[in-house]
């Protein structure tokens, strides 16, 4: 669907009033000339021929006037040719009007010469043989005497249209690279917009990830622990079970709701970082019963951003040991250090290898761990050897902003 751009309708508008205007300016300038040169000529003695020839040249050369621009004629000489012909042509046979045609309209052409052979050579060639013809016409029509009163008024009128016609060129062109301009800003618009649309669409990936997948994983797992000790008729562990399960599934759901809300208003919930790390580990040992060493320090000044992901990394982490590690010794440590927040996550699980990063269908929590840390600024190291455990490292700005 097409966007309504109002400063692109303005332009269109602006665009349009202007070459109405000017169509307007040259037909009433034309009609001038027209008539002056009738009344001139036909204000001692009347001459129906020659003022009916007059007027079918005047409307030929009015037509060619406004079609120059929409045919290859007014791209090439034989235009200016043409045009400048008829107009000493009816020099010829209007001679008492003879001063108002030229003068009125010779250097209309001059000026469209500048502009369309865009030529400096060829605008001055052209100005040259029609000042000459000019004064030709001038010195057969009046003699060589009225020269001195004919050729400054020539010049003075050209110097005007000169003026008009480079000034209103310039703000065609000017209409015309603002045009192009605001095309290239709407692509770009509809660019950013696409991305945009698409970081939002991994940004939910990444959240619905970070609440419902892992929350959903660890029921699972808990569900498996439940069904292995109702088998082994330990009830009561079964119900202690349940009932961390329950809970779990309530914090899911509130987390889920705190994902939509922030989709909804782009409202970062502030949390204090420290108790919400501690939150992380203790969720973690209660469904996998491995106890985590913790080397955790006060990290002050996090900014929203850098909060919010920081504990979604260390959930993200944790969760990936729990599917997949086999751990039964973890260890986190978090320090802030010249300006970065400092995260490691170590286990002696089974390891893997990391040149398989990304290349397991289903499988992109270390993908979004990576997207996250880049996100806000950050580096992340993985190291891991098969049978040997895992490492991550950690760094982000304290202070990186949206």
């Amino acid at each position: 669907m097409e966007k309504f751009n109002p400063l692109s309708k303005t332009l269109d508008h602006e665009s349009n009033e202007g070459i109405i205007f000017s169509q307007f300016s040259n037909i009433f300038w034309i009609l001038l000339v027209y008539i002056g040169a009738l009344i001139l000529q036909n204000i001692q003695q009347p001459t129906f021929i020659s003022s009916l020839i007059f007027s079918l040249i005047l409307a030929v050369h009015t037509v060619l006037y406004f079609s120059q621009s929409s045919s290859r004629l007014g791209k090439s000489w034989y235009y200016f040719f043409v045009q400048a012909s008829m107009l000493f042509i009816s020099a010829f046979i209007l001679p008492k009007g003879s001063p108002v045609v030229l003068i009125g309209l010779l250097p209309v052409l001059i000026a469209q010469s500048i502009i369309i052979l865009n030529s400096k050579l060829k605008a001055i060639l052209f100005f040259i043989v029609s000042y000459g013809l000019y004064c030709i016409a001038m010195v057969i029509n009046y003699g060589a005497s009225e020269l001195p009163i004919f050729i400054p008024i020539f010049f003075v009128i050209l110097l005007i249209v000169i003026v008009y016609t480079v000034s209103y060129n310039r703000q065609v062109r000017a209409k015309e690279r603002m045009e192009f301009y605001l095309q290239q800003l709407e692509i770009a618009y509809q660019k950013v917009e696409e991305l945009t649309l698409s970081n939002e669409r991994q940004r939910m990936a990444r959240d619905l990830h970070d609440t419902l997948a892992q929350g959903l994983a660890g029921l699972i797992m808990q569900l498996e622990a439940v069904s292995i000790h109702i088998n082994n008729g330990n009830v009561a562990r079964s119900n202690e079970i349940i009932h961390n399960s329950m809970q779990q599934a309530r914090e899911t759901l509130k987390d889920a709701r705190t994902v939509i809300d922030n989709l909804r208003t782009g409202a970062l919930e502030e949390a204090e970082f420290h108790r919400a790390v501690l939150e992380e580990i203790k969720k973690f040992e209660e469904i996998t019963g491995v106890h985590v060493e913790k080397d955790i320090n006060q990290v002050y000044s996090l900014s929203n951003l850098s909060m919010e992901y920081g504990i979604y990394i260390i959930r993200e982490s944790l969760n990936n040991i729990m599917k997949h590690s086999q751990a039964d010794q973890v260890r986190i440590k978090i320090k802030s250090k010249d300006g970065q927040l400092y995260m490691e996550v170590t286990d002696n699980g089974i390891g893997f290898s990391t040149k398989n990063i990304g290349k397991q269908t289903g499988k992109y929590g270390l993908i979004g761990l990576q997207e996250r840390v880049r996100l806000v600024g950050g580096k992340i190291a993985i190291e891991s050897i098969p049978g040997e455990g895992t490492k991550l490292a950690i760094t982000v700005p304290i202070n990186q902003g949206v």
